[in-house]
């Protein structure tokens, strides 16, 4: 299991990216305390950093030389920055904007953790399509979804390249959307999938606008799916306007 050290002041912060790491599959070890990092730094083989700017910004400071030891060997850093000036260090690293944006964050953990690392997240679910092919419509099932395609459940047999339409509802959103979409492998039913058919599809025509409704819909579901009560105490805690803290999420659709 791969394993993430994420270090700042802010406590919210920390335990928003702990969650949804650890949801992701990551182990995760998170801190404040620049004392404790600085030991979590020398004695873990973390494999990728993800630090607050301001932890870094003195520098003297031991957490921040430790860093640039451990980068310098290899391991990859992520800095969290709420501004758009970048933190001056000697060491290679990207910038990681806060509030954080889960698709963002998503990309650059797998661009640094994974093998075949992903650029869009892709959910499983369930929801009720139509496919239309000329002037021929057919029942079908979405079985996983992302903002560039998804892989739909279908007895009709569809051929690599083969351009089609496909309808579908944003559940909870009120949304149905149409997209334009291309073949790009079919699966065939035999045991081995359960007799499973149906075909991966990238999308073609996808506006600006479509795209936005899918990130919202993609990360209410997400957030959804996070232990417990989790995902709900997130979104109200991004969207108070009560609050004095500084959102740590960068949410598309709060209402999701």
């Amino acid at each position: 299991m791969k394993r993430l050290l994420v270090g700042d002041s802010r406590e919210k912060l920390l335990a928003t990216l702990e969650t949804i790491l650890r949801h992701w599959g990551y182990r995760t070890l998170v801190s404040s305390n620049q004392q404790r990092l600085t030991s979590l730094v020398k004695e873990t083989t973390p494999d990728l950093l993800i630090f607050g700017e301001q932890i870094l910004q003195d520098t003297s400071s031991a957490i921040r030389q430790t860093v640039i030891e451990k980068v310098a060997a290899g391991t990859p850093l992520l800095v969290m920055t709420d501004n758009l000036k970048s933190p001056t260090l000697e060491i290679p690293y990207e910038t990681l904007p806060v509030p954080v944006d889960i698709f963002h964050l998503f990309e650059k953990v797998q661009k640094y953790l994974e093998e075949y690392p992903r650029k869009n997240i892709r959910l499983a679910l369930q929801l009720p399509g139509m496919l239309c092919l000329g002037k021929s419509c057919h029942l079908a099932e979405v079985l996983s979804l992302s903002t560039r395609g998804l892989f739909v459940k279908t007895g009709f047999r569809l051929q690599k390249g083969d351009n089609f339409r496909i309808v579908f509802p944003l559940i909870g959103m009120k949304k149905e959307l149409e997209v334009g979409g291309r073949v790009l492998y079919s699966v065939r039913p035999d045991p081995d999938n359960n007799f499973l058919q149906g075909v991966g599809v990238e999308f073609t025509d996808i506006s600006q606008e479509t795209l936005e409704a899918l990130q919202g819909f993609l990360e209410g579901c997400l957030l959804d799916g996070l232990p417990g009560q989790t995902g709900e105490k997130l979104v109200a805690e991004n969207t108070s306007k009560d609050s004095a803290e500084k959102p740590t999420l960068h949410l598309i659709n709060p209402a999701a």
